[in-house]
């Protein structure tokens, strides 16, 4: 269980940091009031992750730290200030069986990769996330992969 949750602490800060999906839709089914204003019925709203991830009033000054400890006494939401400032946690339905699945088959397939082979970054390698669509690496990815 340790190892398990460690992995998940890992993989949901790696998920906090770099959000494959930097934004989230959703459309209001009623009219909502949030403090003065009154958001109507069918308005689209965009959720931006990747803002919401690396705000410091939710996060803390170390909010652009790699800090993987964060989810170690707070699995669910990272220590986070407000229970829906972790996005992982919006998801609602199908969405959450899929994203459970998701998490899961991550675990597999690394577990299996790691088990054969070592896998570090090429010196090639420069660091720029992009936001295209989803969330990726600007020049690839080169890793430099070798059988253990």
């Amino acid at each position: 269980m340790f190892i398990c949750c460690r992995w998940d602490g890992l993989m949901n800060e790696v998920l906090r940091l770099y959000s494959p999906a930097p934004n989230a839709q959703r459309q209001a089914r009623q009219d909502i009031k949030v403090d003065d204003v009154v958001v109507p019925k069918g308005t689209n709203l965009w959720i931006d992750v990747v803002a919401m991830h690396h705000d410091p009033a939710l996060w803390g000054d170390d909010v652009n730290e790699f800090k993987p400890e964060r989810f170690r006494d707070d699995p669910l939401y990272g220590g986070c200030k407000h229970k829906m400032g972790f996005c992982l946690l919006v998801l609602e339905g199908e969405c959450v069986l899929l994203g459970t699945l998701a998490m899961m088959e991550y675990k597999a397939v690394l577990t299996k990769i790691l088990s054969r082979f070592s896998v570090k970054l090429s010196p090639n390698y420069h660091h720029a996330p992009s936001i295209v669509l989803s969330l990726r690496p600007t020049h690839g990815l080169p890793l430099i992969v070798e059988p253990l």
